[in-house]
């Protein structure tokens, strides 16, 4: 039979077990909806462009090299005199285009700012998809972590 100090000592590790594997699910909480929260930011970005969105043609000014030996592209376009400047959203070896390359650009109309290259994708399904996945995984992450801290089991075995 345990003594009443051995039961405190057990109830005390008890606890501390259930206060860390609930601040390990904090954390993995925490970066999915940093992630979610980029999601749903570039999803409605895609959204305003797609509806306020004007097409015009934009060139390749730079090929900027990246870590891993890719390159990404910056172009430029020009809306009612000003010039405008954007970085393709991914990077490629070899380089995706080539430097001086005419591009058809989509922008939105109220902020030109908000610019990409046009696709035959909405710009807000690849954000809009990645969303989707990361809620099911924050649903996912959060039963199985909950149910794992209340058992005392730990959240992330490596063993």
């Amino acid at each position: 039979m345990k003594s009443s100090a051995t039961k405190k000592v057990d109830r005390a590790s008890d606890t501390f077990s259930k206060i860390y594997g609930g601040c390990g699910l904090l954390v993995v909480d925490l970066l999915i909806l940093g992630f979610l929260c980029w999601g749903i930011y570039k999803g409605v970005v895609g959204v305003m462009v797609e509806i306020n969105g004007e097409v015009t043609e934009g060139s390749v000014i730079r090929l900027e090299p990246r870590d891993g030996g890719t390159f990404r592209a910056k172009f430029e376009f020009e809306v009612n005199g000003v010039t405008y400047t954007f970085d393709d959203d991914s990077s490629s070896n070899p380089p995706k285009y080539e430097l001086g390359e005419t591009v058809t650009i989509r922008y939105d109309r109220n902020d030109p700012n908000r610019a990409s290259i046009d696709s035959v994708f909405p710009l807000w399904l690849f954000p809009s998809c990645t969303t989707a996945g990361l809620i099911i995984a924050l649903v996912v992450v959060n039963f199985f972590g909950i149910r794992a801290v209340k058992r005392g089991d730990e959240i992330i075995d490596f063993i």
